[in-house]
């Protein structure tokens, strides 16, 4: 059985491991080692390792300027969903409100349906007033908290119902107010399950396609995953592509270290107190 065991786990990591790999690989790779003619197969490894997509990258303001947009879109639908979501989650946590099952239902419901069947209806309406007086970035970032609303408040709501009651009500004798008692009691414990709510958030705006492409492919500022689109129009050589994929994970790795961080540090502040 351990034999079995560990089998499964190479497996999976060989899965995992193998396309990072080939990515890494092409995206190093020389022009002889992926453009071959035919005359011998392509290599293991490239013959003559280079980082020439990478300066090609970060010469092009095209796509700097789609990785930033990427990246406030991202922090955006962070900032909406957090705050929409921590006190909406707070308010089905704490008060008695009836049909609350059948409410957070219908509210996780929402995200059972394909995203193209409400990506029209989304887009009408905030391409049109006042909606559309609003930045582009703006615009993308309050359809992808639509999207990740339902989890935060799901995930929220666990987390201010494991936290408990006693900490509020002696607030409130000693004379805070519940506003006061929410941000500077409640969210520091809660900070581990909104920083998880907050992973999720950007993970999922960071790749999100469909609704950035209806919101920005009539304008200049597009997203990573509707930037790629477009160099996919003119089929470039792997390598550039693979060096485009690389950079696109770089963000997302970051921003997962920065908020484990707040993580622990919530978790600390919750045994503390």
């Amino acid at each position: 059985m351990k034999i079995l065991k560990f089998v499964l786990i190479g497996v999976i990591l060989f899965f995992i491991i193998f396309p990072l790999f080939m990515m890494t690989k092409y995206s190093i790779s020389d022009r002889e080692s992926i453009v071959t003619g035919g005359e011998y197969p392509e290599p293991f490894f490239p013959f003559k390792p280079t980082l020439e997509m990478f300066g090609v990258l970060w010469s092009r303001s095209d796509f700097m300027k789609a990785g930033l947009t990427s990246l406030w879109v991202g922090l955006f639908a962070v900032a909406f969903s957090l705050l929409l979501g921590a006190p909406t989650a707070y308010a089905l946590a704490r008060f008695r409100i009836p049909g609350v099952a059948i409410l957070l239902f219908f509210l996780l419901s929402v995200r059972l349906f394909p995203d193209i069947s409400a990506v029209i209806p989304v887009a009408e309406l905030l391409l049109s007033r006042p909606f559309s007086l609003l930045p582009p970035v703006v615009l993308v970032g309050l359809a992808h908290t639509l999207l990740a609303l339902p989890y935060t408040v799901y995930i929220a709501k666990g987390v201010f119902e494991s936290i408990p009651r006693d900490l509020e009500e002696q607030a409130f004798v000693l004379g805070a107010a519940k506003s006061r008692t929410f941000f500077k009691i409640l969210t520091p414990l809660a900070l581990p399950g909104l920083g998880a709510a907050a992973i999720y958030t950007f993970f999922l705006s960071w790749n999100e396609f469909i609704f950035a492409y209806f919101l920005t492919f009539q304008g200049t500022e597009t997203t990573l995953p509707v930037y790629l689109l477009r160099i996919l129009s003119w089929s470039p050589q792997k390598n550039f592509i693979s060096a485009i994929s690389l950079l696109i994970c770089v963000p997302v790795i970051i921003f997962t270290f920065l908020v484990q961080r707040y993580m622990r540090e919530g978790l600390t502040a919750g045994a503390v107190k």
